[in-house]
């Protein structure tokens, strides 16, 4: 081919989408040098997005014969003195598509889904002014960030005119970084020519010492967010910066729409301002201090999984049990305890806590116990249609007794939740004797 002619024709439309960018794209059995990519146009609130490869016929046949995911990295100058790397670490191709003419076969250009999505923007440049490290994080709603939240200047001012304050709360993150919950106001476009306004959440980090710390940080407050508002909340856009030349962004992109609460169910902190803001301190400073941060995560994992069949959400939650006594004993446990019985044991033992009013979780002295229901599922015990009802009871006591463990915990009193035994005494499943009488296993 001619030197006044490129290898590759890039397709009109590559000009709606961000800058072409060359580099290096990857898989487990093949690394291909100089390729041509491009990635879709991506925003903070953006969770989906595209690449773009633009192969050489050559790059295209390599491509073809492997499989995803891929990596790819590139870079470019984005102006003077100012580099981009743009990187990705796990990218599921579209299949390449064949196109016969007579005796061609063209191979069309390859396309496919990011996972994650890094920019890194670096100056040349050198500065000496000691300047601290600030980081930002977009992330879904759920009713403690809303709450909590603080809201935009013109909010505040018309609220002050109708003699209402809404302080600002800051929440100590480690290394002693700050966090702030923000409220966002984000404009879309519903493709009939109206912008619509929706409310979004960020959080602010000042005065960071490390972004992958402030991530770990805020992916904390998150779970603990989602546990107190019993909805799921969780980051897909976050961004680090040193200075205005040096900074570095993340994307995940594939969340769904995690599953609303559903309105006749509270919160599990009651619906007051001052009550998840103290929840969430302290929670979180308990979270922050342990080890075993991901025991709580895996908790409430559990807890918020929904769409489950029934017997499978009691397993779930009967490991999110064991995952909350883990780490409610983690201090006092250095043999590393498992069974579900001795780690309650000697959770009893450290936490003052009343779980009489529940179905029991290991006692089997009076009937059937939560762990054995939950042993009889993971064997394959086939229940019938008159179990059912023993067994929605038996989930939603294994429901408030998870909450309950994770509450204590994390150093927030039973009497300030939707799971205390006065809140309780409004639920059918409350009411479990009979029920649990009624189960054979």
């Amino acid at each position: 081919m001619s030197q006044d002619k490129p290898d590759v024709m890039v397709p009109e439309e590559a000009t709606k989408r961000g800058p072409v960018l060359r580099g290096e794209l990857r898989s487990s059995e093949m690394r291909l040098p100089n390729m041509l990519a491009q990635f879709s146009r991506v925003t903070p609130q953006s969770k989906r997005a595209r690449i773009y490869l633009y192969p050489t016929p050559e790059q295209a046949r390599a491509i073809r014969r492997e499989r995803s995911p891929f990596a790819f990295t590139g870079s470019f100058a984005s102006r003077e003195g100012v580099t981009e790397e743009w990187s990705s670490k796990e990218i599921w191709l579209n299949g390449t598509s064949e196109i016969y003419h007579h005796e061609m076969l063209c191979l069309t250009n390859s396309s496919g889904q990011l996972v994650d999505l890094h920019i890194r923007v670096a100056s040349k440049a050198e500065s000496n002014e000691a300047t601290s490290k600030s980081a930002w994080f977009v992330m879904g709603g759920c009713l403690l960030l809303q709450i909590l939240a603080t809201q935009d200047d013109r909010e505040i001012q018309e609220a002050k005119k109708h003699g209402f304050e809404r302080p600002v709360r800051r929440f100590e993150l480690s290394d002693g970084a700050i966090a702030e919950i923000h409220e966002r106001i984000v404009q879309h476009n519903s493709g009939f020519e109206k912008e619509i306004k929706k409310r979004g959440f960020s959080i602010t980090v000042s005065g960071c010492k490390d972004g992958e710390t402030s991530k770990r940080d805020v992916d904390g407050l998150l779970i603990l967010a989602s546990l107190a508002s019993r909805e799921r909340s969780a980051c897909w856009h976050w961004s680090e910066s040193e200075n205005l030349d040096n900074h570095h962004s993340h994307w995940r992109f594939g969340f769904g729409k995690f599953p609303k609460r559903p309105d006749f169910e509270e919160p599990l902190i009651l619906r007051d301002r001052e009550h998840f803001s103290g929840f969430l301190s302290a929670a979180l400073k308990r979270y922050l201090n342990s080890e075993n941060g991901e025991l709580v995560d895996n908790a409430v994992y559990a807890l918020l999984a929904h769409d489950l069949p029934l017997e499978v959400k009691i397993v779930r939650l009967v490991s999110g049990i064991q995952s909350a006594l883990r780490f409610a004993t983690s201090n006092k446990n250095p043999a590393g305890k498992t069974q579900l019985r001795e780690l309650l044991n000697d959770f009893l033992k450290l936490y003052p806590i009343d779980l009489s009013d529940l179905w029991p979780l290991c006692d089997e002295s009076s009937g059937v116990s939560l762990r054995q229901i939950r042993n009889a599922a993971v064997h394959g015990e086939v229940f019938t249609e008159k179990d059912w009802p023993a067994l929605s009871y038996a989930g939603e006591n294994l429901q408030w007794t998870l909450e309950r463990i994770l509450l204590v915990s994390l150093g927030w009193d039973i009497m300030l939740s939707s799971v205390s035994p006065e809140k309780l005494g409004a639920y059918f499943a409350h009411q479990w004797t009979q029920q649990r009488l009624s189960l054979c296993l």
